[in-house]
């Protein structure tokens, strides 16, 4: 076997090969470090799928591909990277069609600053123009540093034909950046003003649906102490009165999620389970004043359209789709079609998912099942920080460096009430400060 014949073998079985094999030309396909490891090892593979699906065929893909190696070997984020590439490949398509370019070499500064400037596309924002500055200049910028300190004299001479032309100027040397800056603020502030005077409303709000799931959990906790106390057999059914506003009895099943339909036709009896192994399941609610249907848990419909985490997988019908994309446009989530993006896929293990066996076993039973406790914890956390930016009006970067320790908290004790009551005192550096 030939040493090409290999080498295409060896590349085409890489992820990141069998995507871009025969897209870009072979020197930026081979691009490596002096320890002989491809720069596209270090590229994250949802970047390279977007660079596939919307850059190449482009004149400009060669040039986003060296970038692309650069951002990733200089440890840039891979969300950075994305947002930094889809804004600069978004606003090249609209040069490119604009001034009806078909190669690099045609594409010249002043195309830019007629954009900038305003002189066309006059519908864009002064955001959008000052984007593609920002963007271009982090791609140029980068590129200069990396190509410098990795490749030899040769080596850069040869990878210069797939960098941007340099620009003459920079943000600074245009209004766009300025008026876009103070656009921005008057927004905002008009958003702030707008939503003022509905703070204490929306924190009463948050209050009573930590209320709600906070004593769901208690009922939980007490079903399962009564199971074990009775030695009674799963499933079991149970129910309590939500009385705080919604005035409804709602109807709950405990159930084993390890032991789930295993033991239908048996005589039911007692078994040991563990709690993280109990899950509810949401039978119904009823109004405690006539008896007619009845709401149920704010959070229900969430869990109907399976709507945490990864919502949009290969699971659900397009139908299903289409309900769970119009549920999240109507409540203000921007989805677009195809339904990728996940409103409420947390980072952090423990809040919210519901668990891969819960999930499945809601999907395959078509049953409402509640895995309380994640619930529970992503409602507290979301509770406190309603708390901290309806009454002090932080920001999210200063509410994400609260930490319960000596350097950031500081507890008083009021004692000229009674009960003496404690105060929370958070030492944080506002926007705009080091």
């Amino acid at each position: 076997m030939s040493t090409a014949v290999h080498l295409q073998e060896e590349i085409q079985d890489k992820p990141w090969g069998s995507l871009l094999y025969g897209k870009i030309p072979e020197d930026l396909l081979l691009l490596s470090d002096p320890n002989g490891d491809y720069y596209w090892e270090k590229v994250e593979e949802k970047n390279i799928k977007y660079f596939v699906r919307q850059c190449i065929g482009h004149p400009w893909a060669n040039h986003f591909a060296l970038a692309l190696m650069c951002l990733s070997d200089r440890n840039l984020t891979p969300q950075s990277i994305m947002n930094i590439t889809s804004v600069l490949n978004a606003r090249f398509r609209d040069l490119f069609t604009e001034f009806k370019l078909s190669a690099m070499e045609e594409f010249m500064p002043s195309h830019v600053e007629q954009y900038v400037t305003g002189q066309i596309l006059t519908n864009h924002s002064d955001r959008q123009r000052q984007s593609i500055l920002t963007g271009y200049n982090t791609f140029m910028f980068n590129l200069k540093k990396w190509l410098g300190t990795k490749f030899s004299d040769e080596k850069q001479a040869a990878l210069s034909v797939y960098i941007l032309p340099n620009l003459p100027y920079d943000n600074r040397d245009f209004s766009a950046r300025t008026k876009a800056i103070t656009n921005a603020k008057t927004k905002r502030k008009e958003d702030t003003s707008a939503v003022t005077p509905l703070l204490p409303e929306i924190r009463a709000e948050g209050h009573l649906r930590w209320n709600q799931v906070s004593r769901l959990r208690e009922a939980f906790r007490k079903a399962i102490a009564d199971v074990r106390e009775q030695r009674l057999p799963l499933p079991m059914e149970f129910h309590y009165d939500e009385s705080e506003y919604v005035g409804e009895r709602w109807h709950f099943i405990l159930r084993d999620l390890k032991g789930f339909g295993q033991f239908q036709g048996e005589k039911k009896r007692y078994r040991e389970f563990k709690d993280e192994d109990c899950v509810l399941e949401f039978v119904r609610a009823e109004k405690l004043e006539d008896g007619s249907e009845g709401d149920g848990p704010w959070f229900l419909d969430l869990l109907r359209l399976r709507l945490l985490g990864h919502w949009a997988t290969d699971y659900i019908s397009d139908e299903h789709r289409e309900k769970a994309m119009n549920y999240l446009n109507h409540w203000g989530y921007e989805i677009e079609d195809g339904g990728k993006n996940a409103p409420f896929l947390p980072r952090n293990p423990g809040l919210l998912i519901q668990g891969f066996e819960t999930t499945r076993t809601a999907r395959l039973t078509n049953k409402l099942l509640i895995n309380i406790e994640p619930i529970y914890v992503a409602c507290t956390f979301a509770r406190f920080a309603l708390d901290i930016i309806t009454s002090s009006g932080a920001r999210m970067n200063e509410l994400l460096q609260i930490s319960y320790d000596k350097d950031c908290c500081v507890v008083t004790v009021d004692k000229s009430v009674s009960p003496p009551r404690k105060n929370y005192i958070f030492r944080l550096i506002p926007k705009g400060r080091t």
